[in-house]
Parts: C-alpha cells; sequence; structure tokens
C-alpha cells in the first residue's frame, strides 16, 4: 500500500514539473491558432475588396464601352467625322486618367482622349488581339508609367471588322487605396497581436491551474492521510473528469487501507488471546512431567483454543472477503431456493437439543447471481443466531420469497430480543449486546452475515423488541438472466 502512494506522488511530483512546459505549448497552440485566424481574415477581407474595385472597374468600361460601341456603330458612315468624333471623346475625357481610344479596322487611330502614338506597343498589341477576337476582353498593360486596365471591343457589322475600341481605367488610385489598407490591416494586425499572445497566455494558465493544483494537493496525501480529497474545479471539462477520476481512486486507496487496517486489528483482538491461552497450556503441560491423563486433557484444551483460533481466522478471512473490490467477478447464478431448504434442514439438526420448533414456507425457483458458499455461510449466521437466543421450546420462523425483482430472505425467533440501545450496533464487529453475557460468540456473525450480503448487493435489515424476539429480513437482487 505505501509503495503505491509513494508512485502516486512521485507521478504527480513529475506532473507538477510539466506544468510549465505545458502552459508554454498552450500559449503558443492559443496564440498561434489565434493568429491565424486574424491572417485569414486579413486575407479574405484583402482579396475580397480587391475583387469588389475590380468588378465595379470592369464594369464601369462595359457601360462606357457598350455606349461609344452603339454611337459609332450607328453613324458607320460618318466614321471620319472629326468634329463628331472629338465631340464624343470628350464626354469620356472628364474622367481623370480615363483613355479612350477608337481605332479603324486598318488600325489607325481614329480618336483618343489622351495623345497616343500610333505606334506604341501596347495599342499594337491589344489591336492585334482584338482582330483575332470574337468578343471583347479585359487585359492589364502600362502605358509610360500609368498602369491601367483596358476593355478592348471590337466592332463587328455584317460580320466584318468596323473599328476597335480600347478603353484603359487607371488601377494606380485603386492599387494605393489597397496598398494603404494592406498598411492598416498590418496595423491593426500588430496591435491585436499583444492581446492575442496575451489572451492565450491567460487562457493557457486558467487550463493548467487546476492541473497544477490537482498535482500539489497529491503530493500531500500520504497513506495517514488518505481520507483527504482532491478540490473539484467544476470547469466543466476533461480537468473536472480527471479530478472525479483521482478522487476515486482515492477512495479505493483509502478502503485498501481500511480494510489493511481492519484486518490487523480483527487480528490481533481475536488471535491474541486463544493464542496466550493455547502457549500457557503448553507451558504448564510442559512444566514437568505428567501424566498421560494429563497430557491428554492440556491437548484437549490447546485443542479447543486451536478451533476457536480458526474459526476467528476463518471469520475475518470471510470479511475481507466481502470487502474485496474483485469480489463480483466471481459472482455465477444458482437456485437461492435449494440452499434455503438445506438450511432449514440443518437449523432443525441444530434445534434439537432445545426442542425448538423450525417453521415456514420456502418459494421455490428463485435465482440469484453470487458465491453460493458464501451467501449459504451469512444465512447460516443468522439461523444460527435465531437458535442460539430463543428458549427451549420456542419457534423459529424461515420464510423465503420474491417480488419486485428481489428475493427476500426472513428468519423470526421468538427469543429474549434486542435491546433498543443495542440494536444500531448489532451488525459491528466485536459488538455484544447488553443480554449476550451467557451465550457463547465473537460478536463477528452479524458482521460477516451484512458483509457478504452487501457484497451481493443486498441489504439486511433487523427489527426486535425485548421479549418478543427479533426478526432479520435479507433482501437480495434476483438474477437478471
Amino acid at each position: 500500500m505505501n509503495t503505491s502512494t509513494g508512485s502516486v506522488q512521485a507521478n504527480s511530483t513529475k506532473f507538477s514539473i510539466n506544468t510549465k512546459s505545458i502552459r508554454f505549448r498552450l500559449t503558443f497552440w492559443y496564440s498561434l491558432s489565434l493568429i491565424l485566424t486574424i491572417i485569414i481574415i486579413f486575407a479574405s477581407f484583402y482579396f475580397l475588396t480587391r475583387q469588389t474595385f475590380n468588378i465595379q472597374t470592369d464594369n464601369a468600361l462595359v457601360s462606357h464601352s457598350d455606349k461609344i460601341v452603339e454611337v459609332v456603330t450607328s453613324q458607320a458612315t460618318n466614321m471620319h467625322d472629326n468634329i463628331a468624333k472629338e465631340a464624343f471623346v470628350r464626354e469620356f475625357s472628364e474622367i481623370p486618367g480615363m483613355l479612350v481610344v477608337i481605332m479603324s479596322y486598318s488600325g489607325t487611330i481614329v480618336s483618343s482622349s489622351q495623345m497616343v502614338n500610333p505606334t506604341d506597343d501596347t495599342i499594337r498589341d491589344l489591336y492585334e488581339t482584338a482582330k483575332r477576337s470574337e468578343g471583347h476582353f479585359f487585359s492589364d498593360k502600362s502605358i509610360g508609367s500609368q498602369s491601367l486596365r483596358f476593355l478592348v471591343s471590337p466592332i463587328y457589322q455584317n460580320n466584318r471588322l468596323l473599328g476597335v475600341v480600347i478603353m484603359g481605367h487607371p488601377v494606380d488610385v485603386i492599387q494605393k487605396a489597397l496598398n494603404k489598407l494592406v498598411t492598416m490591416l498590418g496595423v491593426v494586425f500588430v496591435v491585436f497581436l499583444i492581446p492575442a499572445v496575451l489572451g492565450g497566455y491567460l487562457n493557457a494558465r486558467g487550463a493548467v491551474t487546476p492541473i497544477y493544483a490537482i498535482s500539489e494537493k497529491l503530493k500531500q496525501i500520504n497513506s495517514g492521510n488518505l481520507d483527504e480529497r482532491v478540490d473539484n474545479p467544476k470547469t466543466g471539462d476533461e480537468i473536472e473528469e480527471l479530478s472525479a477520476t483521482f478522487n476515486g481512486l482515492l477512495d479505493r486507496l483509502h478502503n485498501a487501507f481500511q480494510r489493511e487496517r481492519q484486518f490487523i486489528a480483527d487480528v490481533a483482538h481475536e488471535v491474541k488471546t486463544p493464542l496466550a491461552a493455547q502457549r500457557t497450556n503448553i507451558e504448564i503441560a510442559l512444566g514437568r512431567d505428567r501424566s498421560k491423563e494429563e497430557y491428554r486433557k492440556a491437548l484437549e484444551e490447546s485443542l479447543i483454543d486451536n478451533n476457536q483460533l480458526s474459526t476467528t481466522l476463518k471469520n475475518i478471512l470471510d470479511l475481507a472477503w466481502s470487502e474485496a473490490d474483485a469480489v463480483r467477478g466471481q459472482f455465477k447464478d444458482f437456485n437461492l431456493s435449494e440452499v434455503v431448504d438445506d438450511i432449514k434442514d440443518l437449523g432443525t439438526k441444530m434445534a434439537v437439543k432445545k426442542h425448538i420448533s423450525i417453521e415456514g414456507v420456502i418459494g421455490q425457483g428463485v435465482i440469484v447471481s453470487g458465491k453460493k458458499d458464501k451467501l449459504e455461510r451469512a444465512l447460516i449466521n443468522l439461523v444460527d443466531n435465531a437458535i442460539k437466543y430463543t428458549p427451549e421450546k420456542g419457534t423459529v420462523t424461515i420464510a423465503l420469497q420474491k417480488g419486485r425483482g428481489l428475493a427476500q430472505f426472513s428468519i423470526k425467533d421468538t427469543g429474549i430480543g434486542i435491546a433498543e440501545k443495542d440494536l444500531p450496533h448489532i451488525f459491528e464487529r466485536f459488538y455484544r449486546g447488553s443480554r449476550t453475557e451467557k451465550t457463547f460468540g465473537s460478536g463477528l456473525g452479524l458482521a460477516i452475515a451484512q458483509a457478504i450480503i452487501k457484497a451481493h448487493r443486498g441489504d439486511i435489515r433487523a427489527k426486535s423488541s425485548i421479549g418478543h424476539g427479533s426478526e432479520f429480513t435479507v433482501m437480495l437482487p434476483l438474477s437478471s438472466s
């Protein structure tokens, strides 16, 4: 037992040493997850904003280009009317940086909102691409130092290329706005970074603190204070479950220690007297030469002490068995009715000397799960007590019935009864009532019976009064099969 406790303490020490490492890792992962979330949100916002700007620019280009194509198509016969063309193009020249170039089918510039070199590579490339294209298209190019987003629309009439409209919208302003947005998002990210790390640290500390408290509490628990328990952090998560698990472990350790101490106390209580008596008899027998009859008498007295010692040890071992955690794994189904029939027959033989009548009705087919020999021992103890404390020509009634999922065994006598002050203590080990001085016994019979019945998930109750006998009722769950 002490080894187990030492192991628990050693593990808790290691556990507390690692809490700093756990706190660091939790802080790192909390912060990293929050930082990645912020980056994803900011990146999404940036790309959505850029996409929105591009869509608005493209819509504006398509709208203006459609108007120009419509006008040029309707005035196809007047394509070289310079006055009309100049007046028309000036309408779009009012948009800052907007470039409008109208080219004929041969590639000459018919009109332009800005001074454009007809041999400019950008314009020529767009024109050549338009000649091969069946519909309009977008392209991002630069003219000089100015970045533009172009919409190129070839004009067809009667399946014949009439001309090409090239419209360019400046994107420098948009790019500057996006750059400012990136700068602003970067500043906000840096501002959020410190609270993110601090929040991660606080969350990690809040998560680790209950674990640290559990570790510190476990280090304080040893074989001398196994009744101490880990405080419930009431976090509603796995940490609370961990504390409950540790408390369950401590409960089992505490019960194991209690059983060990009780076993030692029981042995010391009951073994000391018969061993001392046996030793005295042997020493007296060996003190001088004695006759054969005297040696025989000394051996008989030693045998009596030995039998008492064996009975006591068997009783104590039965108590230890009934309190063991693995008892229920040994259970098997058996017919309790047959067991009670045998007990009734045994009780009849035990009651012959006192002329006690054994009565009662035993229901058949009562099946329970457990250890047959142990339950039989518990019920025999009750029958033995009933006969022991019932005067001559009295009556002991044994009954067995079942109902509501329970097997109910009862034994009633017409004996001396139990005093009211003794009744709450009759199941305590070595307790001897105020009216049992003249009756031989160790005071373990009822304690053993109760322990065995409890081990079988049952219950035992007693009611009695002086001069009116006693009645014990045992309730056991019926076998689920």
